[in-house]
């Protein structure tokens, strides 16, 4: 949203306005094993220069309104981890514990 706006978002912009972007999952677990991992500040991990999606990502969402769009450059080795959902939630609260739930439901 930010990205869009060219600012930080509103409460109205959560809500009345809200547009979901697409969303990456890490196992936890596993992006530690990053060599590029450090531990620093308030996050509890972060990755210097580059996570490649292809070796580190679990599960990315992608609102179904932009399938058509992403669907022709999703990589291939990536396809299997790509799930498409329908943003019929009314603010950034309720797309966020949508996707949560999906990807908790998926869990290996």
């Amino acid at each position: 949203m930010e990205r869009k706006l060219k600012r930080f978002p509103t409460e109205e912009d959560l809500s009345t306005y809200f547009t979901p972007g697409v969303r990456f999952f890490f196992r936890y677990d596993e992006i530690v094993k990053h060599p590029n991992a450090i531990f620093e500040g308030v996050l509890p991990l972060k990755i210097k220069e580059e996570v490649k999606l292809s070796d580190w990502v679990d599960t990315i969402i992608i609102p179904s309104a932009e399938r058509a769009v992403f669907k022709a450059i999703i990589p291939y080795d990536l396809e299997s981890r790509t799930f498409y959902l329908d943003n019929d939630c009314t603010d950034i609260w309720g797309w966020s514990e949508k996707v949560y739930e999906f990807v908790k439901s998926r869990e290996h």
